[in-house]
């Protein structure tokens, strides 16, 4: 059976707002003989809801969630759900670490002063003769909105791009970094059909940049940063978490429906 994934809206987003989201978790208690108390986090219950209502759907975006729904029987079959309120890129802080992959010749020097008042951002110097780039790729739909995202410095007018691409269609956005920060953004779509992204960031040969803060979204422009680790906000084991989809035909291909969908922390 192919990927299942849940689906963006014509208007290039995931969901609409209000969007709540919660988080449960479970503790074991054990009452031993002699009064005292153990506690433990119990890991395999932890999981995270969301509780989306949309308004003014149209037909063919009504038949895209009603279809997934079909495709996984309810909530029998899993599938990929990206959150519309986090960073879909792990390691969003840790720029060394798996799976961003850097090109040979590319130094990464943590703990440089951030644009937040902090020293959360990296040092990035392109050692090499050629072109270098820093990378990571994702299991998602090829062909959807997405906004790729970044802050840029440097003590000299350099240029950084950043490319979104797939098997072969690629967009990229050249912009200039100087010693004030700047969010550089990325926005598009791909025209190509599949599973798999690759973001990119180049840097030319002899070049140092401090970067800080990449985020990739699955919507038009960019919202405030949000820092990730082990954890990102795509989810490939999400279900829905109710029976059945309620659905209102407000007017003539105008509807409206409201659901949840549920995915595990461990």
């Amino acid at each position: 059976m192919a990927d299942l994934f849940f689906p963006q809206l014509s208007t290039g987003v995931l969901a609409q707002y209000p969007i709540r989201k919660t988080i449960s978790r479970r503790t074991i208690r054990n009452n031993m003989p002699d009064g005292s108390l153990l506690l433990a986090s119990d890991t395999d219950a932890s999981y995270i809801t969301w509780s989306l209502a949309y308004q003014g759907l149209t037909a063919e975006e009504l038949a895209s969630l009603t279809n997934l729904f079909a495709s996984c029987q309810g909530r029998v079959r899993s599938f990929t759900f990206i959150d519309p309120t986090d960073n879909m890129l792990l390691q969003s802080a840790t720029l060394t670490a798996p799976p961003w992959t850097a090109s040979p010749g590319l130094q990464i020097t943590p703990n440089a002063a951030d644009p937040v008042g902090g020293e959360s951002a990296f040092r990035i110097t392109n050692v090499s003769q050629a072109p270098a780039q820093l990378s990571q790729t994702l299991a998602v739909p090829s062909n959807y909105q997405y906004c790729f995202s970044l802050y840029a410095a440097s003590s000299q007018t350099e240029t950084v791009t950043l490319s979104l691409s797939s098997s072969n269609p690629e967009q990229i956005v050249i912009e200039s970094a100087s010693a004030a920060w700047k969010r550089i953004v990325l926005s598009g779509a791909l025209k190509s059909a599949g599973t798999g992204i690759t973001v990119s960031i180049t840097i030319a040969p002899g070049v140092q940049l401090s970067l800080f803060g990449p985020q990739l979204e699955a919507q038009v422009a960019p919202s405030r940063y949000r820092a990730t680790f082990d954890r990102s906000g795509v989810y490939s084991n999400a279900h829905w978490a109710v029976d059945g989809l309620p659905m209102v035909c407000e007017a003539p291909n105008v509807y409206s429906t409201a659901f949840s969908v549920e995915a595990a922390l461990s």
